[in-house]
């Protein structure tokens, strides 16, 4: 008797911890099913993470403030995914302070977006921008930035003269400089859901994996001038949120799509933006806006006696 008792015990407490088990195995697995993914779109990796703009000019004189206001205009309804601050003729101990919260602040997932504007001057290692407390570099950014965290995607809009100075100032490891945006190399490149492979094995030869820096997994680096020319104030703002404002008609643009017309937009002037992609160029085939360039399927009826359907439409099957 005592035995049976004991087996019915044994048997009623192995149905209750795997009832248990049951349970809790469903509430991790519906967690898991539920929880958004990262959605790999655009300048902001994932659109679910906080993504932050931060916008900065180094001076006050005349121009500065409107850049700003331009800049703000492309962010304000969140389209693009981030929330934007502002922060107007700073020092740059001021900025390399402020970087640091930001790396704080951003989502795990999250990019951070800088906009930069003030006088700049000189190549490679020498390359500043002005501000009242002396030379700004995009290295130490970077290594603010690092001190704090290593972020998921980083994307730098450098306006100043000499603009593309501050990529080989801050940015030399990975890849060169390609080319100005818009020139037959960029052109050239297959719109997405072509194969791409044969422009990325071209350009893997110039990629060197192991310069990643600790500030960010990748980053994307617009410049508004060469390092020889200057940049006309005004110009690199004014024709970014343009380029912007025609982008949000256009859901389904890639940031390749988007770089190329913001490009176009500088045929009149001597001033031409260049970029860097780090470790390499796979953002740029990336929607400007949703998580995937996918086709549109509808489904319509099959008695419908009209059989010439759109391309993304497909019949519905019989019933039968």
């Amino acid at each position: 008797m005592k035995n049976s008792r004991m087996t019915f015990y044994s048997r009623a407490t192995i149905i209750i911890s795997s009832s248990i088990f049951t349970i809790l195995l469903g509430i991790i697995v519906f967690f898991d099913i539920t929880k958004e993914k990262p959605k790999q779109v655009g300048f902001a990796w994932d659109k679910n993470s906080k993504n932050i703009a931060a916008l900065f000019t180094m001076t006050n004189e005349n121009g500065r403030l409107e850049n700003i206001r331009l800049m703000e205009s492309v962010f304000k309804d969140k389209s693009l995914g981030f929330e934007h601050r502002s922060f107007h003729n700073k020092s740059s101990k001021f900025i390399y302070n402020k970087m640091t919260e930001l790396a704080k602040d951003v989502g795990e997932n999250g990019t951070l977006l800088i906009y930069l504007n003030s006088h700049g001057s000189g190549s490679g290692s020498r390359f500043g921008m002005t501000t009242s407390d002396g030379w700004f570099k995009f290295s130490k950014v970077l290594k603010a930035i690092a001190d704090v965290r290593k972020i998921k995607r980083l994307i730098v809009l450098i306006d100043t003269c000499h603009a593309s100075g501050g990529i080989q100032e801050g940015f030399e490891g990975g890849q060169n400089i390609i080319s100005t945006i818009g020139l037959p190399e960029l052109s050239s490149y297959p719109k997405f859901g072509n194969s791409i492979s044969s422009v990325f094995n071209k350009s893997s030869e110039r990629v060197n994996y192991g310069l990643l820096s600790e500030a960010y997994e990748e980053a994307l680096i617009i410049a508004s001038s060469s390092v020889e020319d200057l940049s006309y104030r005004g110009v690199f703002a004014t024709r970014l949120s343009r380029a912007f404002k025609a982008a949000k008609q256009n859901k389904d643009i890639t940031i390749l799509e988007f770089m190329k017309y913001f490009a176009s937009l500088h045929s009149n002037t001597k001033q031409k933006p260049y970029y860097k992609a780090l470790p390499n160029e796979n953002m740029l085939f990336e929607p400007l806006f949703q998580n995937a360039l996918i086709r549109r399927i509808v489904i319509v009826d099959n008695d419908n006696t009209n059989d010439n359907y759109p391309i993304d439409y497909i019949p519905m099957p019989s019933a039968d």
